[in-house]
């Protein structure tokens, strides 16, 4: 046998060896519903798809129309967020009616459930009118159901098809009822409640409000986020930008009952209320510390005003924690972190 021949012949062989290697993985790749649905069954879930995407459209537009949101650039940001899904169901359905096979469309449908995600984020941290949200639900249950077709993963993080989380709710116990807090910017009442499926309704003690969703135990307001921990009386939030921290507690009494909607009285001690004066450790300047019987406190560091609460014989400032006990000539500060004492004396 000649050289020329006997390197055919191998040649043949790799090559019938190679085949039989891709073809296992080209038959996995066609994926597990290839001879279960037909190309009518998919094109089904895409034609009910278009329409309720369609529908969705719509609501979500004039309900944005008649928020506080309409004419603004925010506005045009998230038209444009559901106006990118829409394009790409388009896409998918004109080449969906093209190709031979509907597997063929699979990068089609990738593209569909990224845009799909975009929008599936916007509706989990946004407040909205429950028409819309239930248009959402319906129509994520059934993207959920296209991309478990094509052995893609559902929104939301789930594989599972059959998973009808639709990514709200889902609150802890502890976190659940109302909530007082003090604004650190200016010391008013801010009046925090949290339903069980996760929309969230704020008060502050100026008369405005502002509507928030909370999922598990993260807070979505107007594009911020927060991180909800919990905390003996209530619960703290954690900004998740700058780490600011906001205590809120179920009454100013640092009672567990939420039918107590006392927010005036903090419980203060007599002796601890007043002005009293210290040296601030780091810098060797003056704190000013007044505390009011309601619980409001203020801060003044080296001419910096800052705003705490005080509970009881318990200072909160921040997300810091100190003990409040009485001297011969005032207070004393202790905190709970790492043990740190500070004296003040009384001025008034």
């Amino acid at each position: 046998m000649n050289i020329e021949k006997l390197n055919k012949i191998v040649l043949a062989l790799f090559s019938f060896a190679l085949i039989a290697m891709i073809l296992p993985v080209v038959s996995n790749a066609q994926g597990k519903y290839t001879n279960k649905y037909s190309k009518r069954d998919v094109s089904n879930i895409i034609n009910k798809l278009e329409r309720s995407s369609n529908d969705f459209a719509r609501e979500f537009d004039r309900q944005l129309d008649q928020s506080s949101l309409n004419g603004t650039n925010e506005e045009d940001r998230l038209n444009n967020i559901v106006r990118d899904y829409e394009d790409a169901l388009d896409d998918l359905r004109n080449d969906f009616d093209r190709n031979n096979t509907w597997w063929e469309s699979r990068n089609d449908v990738q593209s569909v459930m990224r845009e799909a995600r975009d929008v599936n984020q916007m509706m989990n941290n946004l407040l909205f009118a429950r028409k819309l949200e239930s248009r959402w639900k319906t129509m994520r249950k059934d993207l959920n159901k296209l991309a478990d077709t094509y052995d893609l993963p559902a929104l939301d993080g789930s594989n599972n098809n059959n998973n009808n989380n639709t990514g709200g709710g889902n609150i802890p116990d502890w976190a659940i009822g109302t909530f007082y807090g003090r604004s650190p910017q200016d010391g008013s009442t801010i009046t925090m409640t949290i339903n069980r499926n996760g929309s969230v309704n704020i008060a502050f003690s100026n008369g405005t409000t502002a509507s928030a969703t909370m999922n598990g135990s993260r807070l979505f307001n107007n594009g911020a986020e927060a991180r909800i921990s919990r905390i003996q009386n209530g619960i703290r939030t954690t900004s998740v930008t700058d780490g600011q921290s906001i205590d809120y507690y179920r009454d100013f009494n640092g009672n567990n009952n939420n039918n107590n909607n006392n927010t005036g009285n903090g419980n203060v001690p007599n002796w601890a209320v007043g002005t009293f004066q210290s040296r601030n450790p780091q810098t060797g300047g003056t704190i000013t510390l007044t505390i009011s019987k309601n619980g409001n406190v203020t801060i003044n560091m080296d001419g910096n005003i800052s705003y705490a609460s005080m509970n009881g014989e318990r200072l909160f400032n921040n997300g810091a924690e100190a003990r409040v006990s009485k001297t011969r000539n005032g207070i004393r500060t202790t905190s709970i972190t790492d043990g740190q004492t500070i004296e003040y004396t009384r001025i008034n």
